[in-house]
């Protein structure tokens, strides 16, 4: 039995609407209206109650204390990942049926001819183009354009695997300005935290991080939309410390876990309370 054959998503219209249910549960948790899911998906209110009814029997769905509050098991976060998976090879095989050609664009680290051979390797999350004899080429592509040093270069007929290693993100909770702000904040502590780490990027969320960032003599280089810029930077391989005041810890969290499924990586993540204790 072949590996495509093993997984009922697309054979299954009742799979299938499970995992948009699923998916469009990561999405909006831990406040899921089912309305909402309805109209994502086009089907009746009335068939997601039962879809949900059935994900909580089966153990991929908990509900919480307040209305609307529904959230993944990690069962079935490890459902998706599996699907996604199948989905992905499932279009791969129909690209490759259709000899769709894809770009991949990149840094030229040297004058690069089109029709080139260049080899390829990854630093702190960025894509380069190497002489295809140098040692540090993990794959091969061939170039597209000409391109000079420094300039982008696109690239096709790609071999090779790129050992693209994830990041670790550090995120470091801190008191809201009703308790205290940065004058609650342990300064010393959070220097010994990021000393210790010595990370890529620094990621910075509100006007209590942003203070605590002064008293450090520090600056982000992420200042917006943090969640997703900090979870995609870790997907690259860069290490990022995040300043989150208490209650957006958990919207960081979320967002790495949605990367780790969507993109089958395995961030690791750590968090460190900031605060005087």
């Amino acid at each position: 039995m072949n590996r495509q054959s093993q997984n009922p998503i697309l054979r299954d219209k009742g799979e299938f609407t499970k995992f948009q249910i699923l998916f469009e549960v990561m999405r909006n948790q831990p406040h899921v209206k089912q309305k909402d899911i309805s109209d994502a998906i086009g089907i009746t209110i009335q068939a997601v109650s039962k879809y949900f009814k059935k994900l909580m029997k089966e153990g991929l769905l908990e509900s919480g204390s307040e209305r609307a509050d529904y959230r993944l098991t990690p069962k079935a976060l490890e459902k998706l990942r599996e699907d996604i998976k199948y989905l992905e090879r499932y279009v791969t095989s129909i690209k490759r049926e259709m000899k769709v050609e894809h770009y991949f664009p990149a840094m030229a680290t040297k004058p690069i001819k089109k029709g080139e051979k260049v080899g390829l390797t990854v630093k702190k999350g960025i894509l380069y183009a190497v002489a295809s004899s140098n040692p540090e080429s993990e794959a091969f592509g061939i170039a597209t354009t000409d391109a000079s040093r420094g300039e982008d270069v696109g690239l096709k007929d790609l071999q090779g695997k790129l050992k693209m290693k994830q990041g670790k993100i550090v995120i470091v909770k801190l008191p809201s300005i009703k308790q205290g702000g940065s004058r609650a904040v342990d300064v010393a502590k959070v220097r010994a935290f990021y000393e210790e780490f010595q990370p890529d990027r620094i990621g910075v969320m509100g006007a209590v991080g942003r203070a605590i960032l002064n008293k450090l003599g520090l600056k982000a280089e992420i200042e917006f939309g943090i969640s997703r810029a900090a979870a995609l930077a870790a997907s690259r391989g860069l290490n990022v410390f995040v300043l989150v005041v208490g209650r957006m810890v958990n919207r960081v969290i979320e967002e790495i876990d949605a990367t780790n499924m969507k993109s089958a990586v395995d961030i690791i993540y750590e968090v460190k309370d900031g605060r005087i204790t």
